[in-house]
């Protein structure tokens, strides 16, 4: 395969990246703004963690998540939409998800009992975490930008 065509074809699935972690971000941050259904997750998860004035973050992270990935989505201001999607996505892990990660593992035979969980174990758990495959994607989104198909392509042209 001619190096010109791989170009071309990781070009295509940069985009195709792109265009659903930015569509993922934008209906989330929708559904959390305007579903009854996930504004109360929402609600619940941020009165949770202790934030103040849940209500107003709550609505704040939700409208960060659509704007962000609906610039994401059509390739406006992509590498600062990558970042604030990062901080996002780390405020969500270190707050909320790292926290799911168990600390001991249970055996199927209770006669063996509980062991506490091995480091590698604890970063197999880590990296099943979807926040961290998003941080990698929206890494890579800050750092190549608008490389292929994207409004700010076409900004930088002119």
């Amino acid at each position: 395969m001619k190096q010109e065509n791989f170009n071309k074809a990781g070009d295509v699935f940069y985009v195709i990246c792109r265009l659903s972690i930015g569509l993922f971000f934008f209906i989330t941050g929708f559904n959390k703004l305007f579903h009854p259904v996930f504004q109360g997750y929402m609600l619940k998860t941020i009165t949770s963690l202790g934030f103040f004035n849940p209500q107003l973050m709550a609505n704040f992270v939700a409208a960060n998540e659509m704007i962000w990935g609906f610039l994401l989505l059509i390739g406006l201001f992509t590498r600062f939409s990558s970042l604030a999607l990062i901080v996002i996505m780390l405020v969500a892990l270190i707050t909320k998800d790292i926290h799911s990660i168990p600390t001991e593992l249970v055996p199927i035979d209770p006669k063996i009992g509980n062991r506490p969980i091995e480091n590698y174990t604890w970063l197999t758990y880590f990296f099943y975490l979807p926040q961290v495959l998003y941080i990698m994607l929206l890494g890579l989104f800050s750092l190549y930008g608008y490389e292929t198909f994207g409004i700010d392509r076409f900004l930088r042209k002119k």
